[in-house]
């Protein structure tokens, strides 16, 4: 079973470095006033970085406010 997670995790490894190079073009951001240059794939990187954060402090919540009762279905 390991070696399935291991291919998974090569694959998926090259698929990013793909991804990366084919979105290394410059583009220009302007956010709250704010305004700077950087690569696409780092935005891209950012922006999927800050969703997957907020994603887990929602379902940390979720899970005190709701936790699960032994024989409640799940």
């Amino acid at each position: 079973m390991k070696s399935v997670w291991m291919w998974f995790a090569i694959v998926l490894g090259i698929l990013l470095i793909v991804f990366a190079i084919q979105n290394m073009a410059e583009v220009s951001v302007s956010f709250l006033g704010f305004e700077f240059t950087t690569r696409r794939f780092f935005l891209i990187a950012a922006s999927v970085g800050v969703g997957f954060l907020l994603g887990k402090t929602i379902r940390f919540r979720r899970k005190e406010e709701y936790p699960i009762e032994e024989g409640d279905p799940v």
